[in-house]
């Protein structure tokens, strides 16, 4: 065993232990990291805050002269008019600047990704072939399955037809394809979450009590 001798290592396996015991219950030890947690994550935000203010602001404005920066400070600052009841409508003009740049920025990132790009993937050629011309098999069947795939959903949830015969057993593919999905979606999470929880015992029995 070697044991670490840093005293931030002791904080952090410390740390990790105490916020681990709230799985057998809740307890002052948990509570007490759990305040140094949020309160650092807190205190990280709004030095990040003051230092993008400094950084992408103050500084270009005064040592660069940017003066298109005035417009963006003095609708930040009117956020803060809230706090004075005489002027707190005039706080209300760069938080609808805000709400609208932010449902216009996701409404473009969701039809681009959700919609076209994925109407895009599913626009693939049945018979896949190299540059050379060559018949590729592998990836011909990815394709077909891909196709067959998505039409299947799509026939699953198209209610104006009645799921009987051929349109039935299509349904009946598609809703076999979503369950797969859902099951690797699943998985994923499942990985990522044991991915965390390796990298803390590592941590713990590794960095700080040097038995790994």
């Amino acid at each position: 065993m070697n044991i670490s001798t840093n005293p931030w290592v002791w904080f952090m396996g410390i740390g990790m232990l105490s916020l681990y015991s709230f799985i057998y219950k809740e307890n002052p030890i948990y509570r007490l990291f759990e305040h140094i947690y949020v309160g650092a994550s807190v205190g990280y935000a709004i030095v990040t805050a003051y230092g993008n203010i400094v950084d992408q602001a103050w500084t270009p404005l005064t040592t660069k002269g940017e003066l298109n920066l005035i417009v963006p400070i003095i609708l930040g600052l009117m956020l803060y008019t809230r706090f004075f009841k005489p002027i707190a409508w005039l706080s209300r003009w760069p938080m609808s600047f805000l709400m609208g740049l932010g449902v216009g920025i996701s409404t473009y990132g969701m039809l681009n990704s959700q919609l076209i790009a994925q109407s895009r993937a599913a626009m693939m050629p049945i018979i896949a072939k190299s540059g050379d011309g060559a018949f590729l098999l592998g990836k011909s069947i990815n394709n077909i399955i891909m196709v067959l795939g998505v039409l299947g959903v799509l026939f699953y949830f198209f209610f104006s037809v009645e799921h009987k015969g051929p349109v039935k057993k299509m349904a009946g593919f598609g809703r076999l394809v979503m369950m797969i999905t859902f099951g690797v979606a699943f998985g994923n999470v499942v990985m990522g979450r044991i991915a965390l929880l390796l990298g803390a015992i590592s941590d713990i029995f590794g960095t700080w009590l040097g038995i790994i």
